[in-house]
C-alpha cells in the first residue's frame, strides 16, 4: 500500500473544502494505506482541546496519526497542553522525512 502525508493548512470552521479532504484521508486509511496528517497554519484550530472538529475527530477515532506543527501553534499562542489527547506535536521535519521515504505528500 502507499504512504501518504497530508498537510492540512485550512481551518475547517471557515473552509468547506476541508470536509472532503478529511473524508479522502479517512477513505485512504480505511483502504489500508499508511496515512498521517500534519496540521499547519489555520489547520491547527480543530486540534484544540474542546474544539468540535467533526472531520478531524473522526480521523483521530479511526486511528489516523495526526500531528500539529509547533510553529503554527506558537503563532496562535497555543501549547502542546492545549491539544486533544491524540494529537502529537511535530515540526516540519516530518515533511522532509516523508519525502525521503518516497511517500506522497499532499498539501491542502
Amino acid at each position: 500500500m502507499s504512504k501518504y502525508l497530508f498537510i492540512q493548512s485550512q481551518d475547517p470552521f471557515t473552509e468547506q473544502r476541508t470536509r472532503h479532504q478529511f473524508e479522502l484521508i479517512g477513505q485512504l486509511h480505511d483502504a489500508g494505506h499508511d496515512v498521517s496528517v500534519l496540521l499547519v497554519q489555520n489547520g491547527v484550530t480543530p486540534a484544540r482541546r474542546g474544539a468540535l472538529g467533526e472531520g478531524l475527530d473522526r480521523l483521530l477515532d479511526g486511528g489516523v496519526p495526526v500531528y500539529a506543527d509547533a510553529f503554527s501553534l506558537a503563532q496562535r499562542e497555543l501549547e502542546e497542553d492545549d491539544l486533544k489527547d491524540r494529537v502529537g506535536l511535530s515540526d516540519l521535519h516530518i515533511i522532509i522525512d516523508a519525502m525521503l521515504a518516497r511517500g506522497k505528500v499532499i498539501w491542502h
